[in-house]
C-alpha cells in the first residue's frame, strides 16, 4: 500500500507537472502547450492534474502489430503522469466510460471512419464527446497519429534522452475530425538519433526497410572482386583501356544479365523491399566505350543516357519492384528522346549546389534539370546535402536555407526526400536539424522559425537565449559577407566571414553566457557544451594558418622558434575530451576520429617543440625538383612548423608536395658538423586511397656530403606498404610514414641530398589510373 510519505511526494509532483511541465524518459510534457484543439479536453485537463485514471486505450479485438505498438507507446508516456498506468483493453472486454480508439475498432466504424481511404503514411484523428478515435494508414499511420496527439497534449521529444521544457504558442487544429496526409510520401534523413526506430517514428519519418539496396549499387550486384580479372570488359573503358572498380559498360548484355541475376538473389533475401537501387558507384568514371557512347548521343547526348537505357532493361525484369537509380554528378542532366519505364525511380542529388542561399538560388542549373526530369519521371526523389562531408564538427549555418529547399521541391512535384546528414550528434545543432527537417516534411508549410525556437527553449533551458543569438548571428554573418557555403567546405574558408576574429569574439561570448545559465545543471551544462564544439573545432582549424596573430594556434619565441601556445594545445585536448564525452565517432566522413585529431595536433606540438634540438632548422635549401605551384614553398621544409594528418579533399596547408615530381633537393647545414639522424615524414591518404591523387613514396634515399660535390653513404629507406586498399585494406590506417635514416657513429656532413621516388601516375588499380599523382612531406628534420 502507498504511504502518506509517498502520497505527498505524489501530490508534490503532480504539482509540479500542472504548473511548469516535467521531463521523463526522454520525452517532454509542457501543459502551456496543449493544441487548441485538446486543451479544454477531459484527457488534457486529467493529463494537467494527474488525474486520467478513468482513461483505457481501446483497441481491436484482433489486434494487428502496429496498433499493438501504437497502444504501447501512448501507455508508456501517458502512465508516467498518472497515479496508475493506463490500462489497454481489448474492445467489447469491459465497461469504457473515457476511451482512446486505436485502429480499426468497432467504435471508430460506427462512427463513420472509412478505412478504405485512409492516406497510406497519414491518419485520422476525431473527437466523440469525451472519447477519442485515431486510425492510420498502412505505413505506421497509426503511430505516426499517436505521436500527434501527444504533441498536441503537450509533449514534445527533442532527442532519445532527457529534454527541457520549451516555451511556444498552441497549435490552433479542427475541432471535430482531423485527416492528416503528408504531401511528401518518402521522408528520412541520416542524423544519428534517427537511428532510435522509436525516435524516429515519432517524428514520422518514412522506413528504410522499404529498400533492399540503397544508392551505389553496381559494384555491389557486378563486384570487381569477382569479375575483374576473368571479365574486365564488365567495366568501364577509358583512354584505351577497361577499369574495373569505376562503373559498368552499360551497353555491355552480358553485364545487364550478370546484374539481373544479382540483383534476383537480392530480392529472394528480402522479398517485402519495394526499392531497389541500381546506380552508379561514387565516382565519376563512367565507361566511354564506342557503344556507351552511342547510347549516350542517342538519349541527349548525356551521360545519362547509357544509364536509364541501361535502368529500363533492369525495371522490365522486375515489374512488381521499383527500380531506383541515381541522377547524380555526371549523369544529373536527363536524357532525352527516350521515356522511363513506369516503376523506375529517380533520386536526383543537388551535391554541387552551394548552400548560403537556397539551391533554387545558388543553383539555377538544379532547377532546370529537376524540371527536365519531371517531364519524363512523375517518380523523383530528392537526395539533398544538409551536412559538410570534410567537417562535421564545424559551423555550417544553413538553416534557414531549409523550408524554402523543401517548399521548392514540393512546388516541383517531388514526392520524395532524402535530406542527408551526418550522424555525429556533436555536428552543429545535429539534433535541432533532425527535428527541424522532420517537420518541415511532415508539414512544408510549417513556421521554420517557430520551431528552432520551440527546440532552443526546450532542449538548451535557461541557455536558450544566448543559443538563439548564436544561431542567428552566424546565419546573419554569412549572409553580410556573400561567402559561398559548401558542402566540402572548410571553417578555414571562412576566416574572414562568419567565423572572422570578431564574429568569433562573440560566439565564444555567447557560449559563456550559456554556460554559466546552466552552470548547476549538469544535463543542460553538457548540450551546451557540445553545442561549443563546432566553434573550438573552428577556432583550432583556422589557428594553425596563422602565426602570432591574437587568434593564431602558434607564436614565435624570442629564438626564432615557432611554438604551440599553451592555451593553444589546453583547448585541443579540451575539444578531443569533449568530443569523446559526447560520442563523437568520426569528425569528417570516412576517416578522423577524435583520438586521430588529438594524436595529429600532439605530434606537431611535439616536434615544434623539439626544433631547438634539430639541425636543419632554418637552414638553406637548393631545389632540383620543384613543388606544385600551389604548395607551399621547398624552403618551407626547415621552417619548423608540421602539418596535420587531415587528408580527405584538403589537406593542411603546412605539407610541401610534388605533383608528377620526384622530390630531389640538397639541404645546406651551412657548415660541418657531427649529424646522427635524417628523417621526413609523408602524408598518406587515410581515406578512399584508390581515389585520392596522392600516396606514399616509393623510397626515400639521403646521401650526404662535406664539399658539396662528392656524396657517399647512401641510404635508402623502402616504403613497406601496398599502397592498393584492394590487397591491403590496413592502408588507411597509417597516417604518417617516416622516413628515417640512422647515421654511423661519428658520421659528419654539410650536405644532404634528398630524392624521394614518386609514383608519378596513379596505378591500374586506382579509380583515377593514369592521372598525376602527388607525394607530401612537411619538414626534414637532421639531429
Amino acid at each position: 500500500m502507498e504511504n502518506s510519505t509517498d502520497r505527498k511526494r505524489n501530490i508534490s509532483r503532480l504539482k509540479f507537472l500542472k504548473n511548469t511541465g516535467i521531463v521523463a524518459a526522454g520525452l517532454t510534457f509542457i501543459p502551456g502547450i496543449v493544441s487548441s484543439r485538446l486543451r479544454d479536453s477531459l484527457l488534457s485537463t486529467g493529463l494537467a492534474t494527474g488525474n486520467i485514471i478513468d482513461y483505457q486505450i481501446i483497441v481491436p479485438a484482433l489486434i494487428n502489430s502496429t496498433e499493438k505498438q501504437a497502444a504501447q507507446q501512448l501507455q508508456k508516456y501517458l502512465s508516467k503522469f498518472a497515479v496508475k498506468s493506463i490500462p489497454i483493453v481489448e474492445e467489447g472486454k469491459t465497461i469504457v466510460k473515457y476511451g482512446i480508439y486505436l485502429g480499426e475498432t468497432e467504435f471508430a466504424k460506427t462512427n463513420d471512419i472509412n478505412f478504405n481511404q485512409l492516406p497510406e503514411a497519414g491518419f485520422i484523428q476525431k473527437s466523440v464527446e469525451n472519447n477519442l478515435i485515431i486510425v492510420g494508414g498502412a505505413k505506421k499511420g497509426l503511430i505516426f497519429g499517436v505521436s500527434n496527439l501527444l504533441e498536441e497534449l503537450g509533449f514534445r521529444k527533442y532527442a532519445t534522452d532527457d529534454a527541457a521544457n520549451p516555451k511556444s504558442k498552441a497549435v490552433e487544429l479542427p475541432k471535430v475530425e482531423s485527416t492528416y496526409e503528408p504531401l511528401i510520401k518518402y521522408r528520412t534523413t541520416s542524423y544519428s538519433d534517427m537511428a532510435d526506430q522509436e525516435y524516429s517514428d515519432w517524428h514520422k519519418l518514412s522506413s528504410r526497410a522499404d529498400w533492399g539496396l540503397f544508392v551505389h549499387t553496381f559494384n555491389t550486384l557486378v563486384p570487381q572482386q569477382k569479375y575483374a580479372k576473368s571479365n574486365p570488359e564488365y567495366y568501364s573503358f577509358i583512354d584505351g583501356k577497361r577499369h574495373p572498380g569505376t562503373q559498368l559498360c552499360l551497353s555491355n548484355p552480358e553485364v545487364l544479365k550478370v546484374l539481373v541475376e544479382s540483383l534476383k538473389i537480392k530480392i529472394e533475401e528480402k522479398p517485402s523491399a519495394t526499392y531497389w537501387s541500381v546506380s552508379q558507384d561514387d565516382n565519376d568514371r563512367y565507361c566511354q566505350c564506342e557503344g556507351c557512347k552511342g547510347l549516350n548521343e542517342k538519349y541527349g547526348n548525356v551521360p545519362s543516357g547509357s544509364i536509364i537505357y541501361f535502368v529500363n532493361q533492369v525495371a522490365k525484369e522486375f515489374p512488381n519492384k521499383i527500380i531506383s537509380t541515381l541522377a547524380y554528378w555526371y549523369t544529373r542532366k536527363a536524357p532525352k528522346n527516350i521515356e522511363i519505364e513506369s516503376n523506375v525511380n529517380i533520386m536526383l542529388c543537388n551535391i554541387e549546389s552551394s548552400r548560403q542561399a537556397p539551391v533554387f538560388v545558388t543553383d539555377p542549373a538544379f532547377s532546370n534539370d529537376l524540371r527536365d526530369w519531371g517531364a519524363l519521371s512523375k517518380d523523383i526523389l530528392i537526395w539533398d546535402y544538409n551536412v559538410q562531408f570534410t567537417n562535421y564538427i564545424s559551423p555550417f549555418p544553413n538553416l534557414f536555407t531549409i523550408k524554402p529547399n523543401i517548399k521548392f521541391y514540393t512546388e516541383n512535384q517531388v514526392r520524395g526526400l532524402f535530406m542527408q546528414a551526418n550522424n555525429e550528434i556533436a555536428g552543429e545543432m545535429a539534433l535541432l536539424r533532425s527535428y527541424l527537417i522532420s517537420k518541415l516534411m511532415w508539414n512544408p508549410e510549417a513556421d521554420d522559425k517557430a520551431i528552432i525556437n520551440e527546440f532552443v527553449n526546450g532542449y538548451f533551458g535557461a541557455a536558450a537565449p544566448f543559443i538563439a543569438q548564436y544561431i542567428d548571428k552566424m546565419q546573419e554573418s554569412l549572409i553580410k559577407s556573400g561567402m559561398v557555403l559548401s558542402i566540402f567546405g572548410n571553417p578555414i574558408h571562412a576566416k574572414s566571414a562568419y567565423l572572422s576574429e570578431e564574429m568569433m569574439l562573440q560566439y565564444k561570448q555567447l557560449f559563456d553566457q550559456a554556460e554559466k545559465a546552466v552552470a548547476t545543471n549538469p544535463k543542460l551544462l553538457q548540450r551546451v557544451k557540445t553545442a561549443r564544439l563546432p566553434i573550438q573545432y573552428a577556432e583550432i582549424q583556422i589557428g594553425r594558418t596563422e602565426i602570432d596573430t591574437t587568434r593564431a594556434l602558434f607564436k614565435k619565441a624570442s629564438t626564432g622558434y615557432v611554438l604551440p601556445k599553451p592555451e593553444m594545445k589546453a583547448l585541443v585536448n579540451r575539444f578531443a575530451d569533449g568530443c569523446k564525452i559526447s560520442q563523437v565517432k568520426l569528425i569528417r566522413e570516412r576517416a578522423g576520429t577524435p583520438e586521430h585529431f588529438r594524436a595529429s595536433y600532439l605530434r606537431i606540438f611535439h616536434n615544434m617543440e623539439a626544433m631547438p634540438t634539430v639541425k636543419s632548422f632554418r637552414k638553406k635549401i637548393n631545389a632540383i625538383t620543384n613543388p606544385n605551384p600551389k604548395s607551399k614553398s621547398v624552403e618551407s621544409l626547415t621552417d619548423g612548423i608540421f602539418g596535420s594528418y587531415e587528408s580527405w579533399q584538403e589537406t593542411d596547408k603546412n605539407w610541401v608536395y610534388y605533383t608528377d615530381e620526384h622530390m630531389d633537393f640538397v639541404l645546406d647545414l651551412g657548415a660541418v658538423m657531427p649529424i646522427k639522424s635524417v628523417n621526413m615524414d609523408f602524408l598518406n591518404p587515410q581515406a578512399q586511397p584508390d581515389w585520392h591523387l596522392f600516396a606514399l613514396p616509393k623510397e626515400v634515399s639521403y646521401s650526404i656530403s662535406t664539399d658539396g660535390v662528392n656524396y657517399t653513404d647512401v641510404q635508402t629507406i623502402i616504403n613497406p606498404h601496398n599502397p592498393n586498399p584492394l590487397e591491403n585494406p590496413e592502408i588507411i590506417k597509417i597516417s604518417i610514414m617516416p622516413f628515417q635514416a640512422i647515421m654511423k657513429v661519428g658520421t659528419k656532413a654539410r650536405y644532404i641530398k634528398v630524392h624521394a621516388e614518386s609514383l608519378l601516375k596513379t596505378p591500374s588499380w586506382h579509380i583515377r589510373a593514369g592521372q598525376k599523382i602527388s607525394i607530401y612531406c612537411d619538414q626534414i628534420v637532421v639531429k
